[in-house]
């Protein structure tokens, strides 16, 4: 399958599409779990700036010894990588749920994890002790809630155990791709990401390899086709969401979703 290259308008619209779903959600929220699910639309619209960002902005850092040209493909992968994950942290949280127990389970679990973060990290002020004091009342809260909670209950002990301690969700992010109806190819393409993250050897050929103007285009256009499928896929389970950000939308804004939708599950 060959991939086109989105230009930098297409990138654009899209960009400005899902700025203005998220803006139509201003205001207070209706509760604490819509909260989190409009700051999670936050922090993956600003993963999807800085891509597209560093991919059609060249700069030139002038250091004190030399002028050193940025190449943004190492930032751009994994930057890419971060959309896609909080994409599919969004489908698993706030969009997958059957019904109001899913929803409270797989929500609930995503709290306790964020809370436990911090338990076994050293104590570095009174400040920091008092903040993984409150972590661990939280940690027993959101214990206490799932202990009720019917979906949470028809898991395995095992599976039970692991939420308990901080595991959040029990299936891979490839498993979450492919519920969210993105392609096999995307799904994988996920993996090859979270080699940039790790610093990979194949990462590291390809930095060298980004110097060449012609290779920066074959090695970027994946990262690129991936942010504007998973920008769209995010408007659209944003806008079922909170549907009062649907009639932002105009004609064209949505051809253009669909039609990257379209092409992620190819």
């Amino acid at each position: 399958m060959t991939l086109k290259y989105p230009n930098a308008d297409e990138c654009l619209k899209l960009l400005d599409s899902l700025v203005r779903v998220i803006d139509a959600n201003r205001g207070p929220a209706s509760s604490e779990r819509e909260w989190y699910a409009h700051n999670l639309a936050n922090k993956f619209a600003n993963h999807c700036f800085f891509t597209i960002y560093l991919t059609y902005n060249k700069n030139l850092l002038k250091l004190p010894h030399k002028a050193i040209e940025l190449h943004g493909l190492p930032s751009i992968d994994i930057l890419a990588r971060a959309s896609i994950e909080a994409f599919l942290t969004f489908h698993y949280i706030f969009y997958s749920p059957k019904n109001d127990e899913e929803k409270n389970y797989k929500y609930w679990a995503y709290r306790l994890a964020g809370h436990a973060e911090r338990k076994d990290l050293p104590i570095l002020s009174p400040e920091y002790a008092q903040k993984v004091g409150e972590d661990n009342k939280a940690v027993i809260d959101f214990s206490t809630k799932l202990a009720s909670n019917s979906s949470f209950n028809s898991l395995t002990v095992r599976q039970r155990r692991k939420i308990l301690k901080g595991e959040w969700r029990l299936l891979g992010w490839k498993a979450i791709a492919l519920d969210a109806n993105l392609s096999k190819m995307i799904a994988r393409y996920y993996g090859h990401l979270c080699g940039f993250a790790h610093s990979s050897s194949l990462s590291v050929l390809q930095m060298a390899q980004a110097h060449q103007k012609h290779e920066q285009q074959l090695l970027i256009r994946p990262s690129i086709y991936a942010v504007n499928i998973v920008i769209s896929n995010f408007i659209t389970e944003y806008c079922s969401i909170f549907p009062q950000c649907q009639p932002i939308l105009g004609y064209d804004d949505s051809e253009l979703i669909n039609s990257w939708i379209f092409l992620g599950k190819s």
